[in-house]
């Protein structure tokens, strides 16, 4: 009796460290001055912090001129609706250093295009993989449903990505 009752605690125990270390990501610090908090920041150089946007609907109808914009300094995109083949979101500029990763997680291919305006920090259009950032991203099937993208910048200006489930 008391080694089951011995057992239970230390599988209570147990459950609760590993429940514990998953759980704990700390307090996201707000703007203005403040001190950060230590387990989120540990928890962003681990890789569990990463900001998100999800319920994102792309821009119906597609092209560059009138695509969706997404928010610069998000990790993780999740694009929910995309109702017709031709919809679109346009990628933030491409700044060194920057990373990032899109969900297509609607029902058709979202086609992916760098931003209209020329990028402040080279003073030229965005290239994705090589092509004009005027060009859809893998231009013969866009982003299909149900797979993702991820993008990085080695360099300002200068997209490279890699799309797969």
């Amino acid at each position: 009796m008391l080694k089951t009752i011995t057992n239970f605690i230390a599988g209570a125990l147990v459950a609760s460290a590993v429940a514990t270390a998953f759980a704990v990501t700390g307090n996201v610090p707000q703007p203005g001055f403040q001190a950060v908090d230590g387990s989120w920041l540990l928890g962003l150089s681990g890789g569990t912090n990463f900001t998100y946007q999800s319920g994102i609907t792309a821009h119906a109808g597609g092209g560059q001129t009138s695509c969706l914009s997404l928010n610069p300094g998000i990790a993780l995109y999740q694009v929910d609706t995309v109702a017709s083949g031709s919809d679109s979101v346009c990628i933030p500029f491409a700044v060194a250093g920057t990373d990032f990763q899109i969900r297509n997680n609607g029902a058709q291919a979202l086609a992916i295009y760098g931003q209209a305006a020329n990028n402040l920090l080279t003073g030229a259009a965005d290239t994705i993989n090589g092509t004009a950032g005027s060009s859809e991203y893998n231009s013969s099937t866009g982003l299909i449903a149900n797979n993702s993208i991820e993008c990085f910048a080695a360099k300002n200006g200068a997209w490279s990505c890699v799309s797969g489930h």
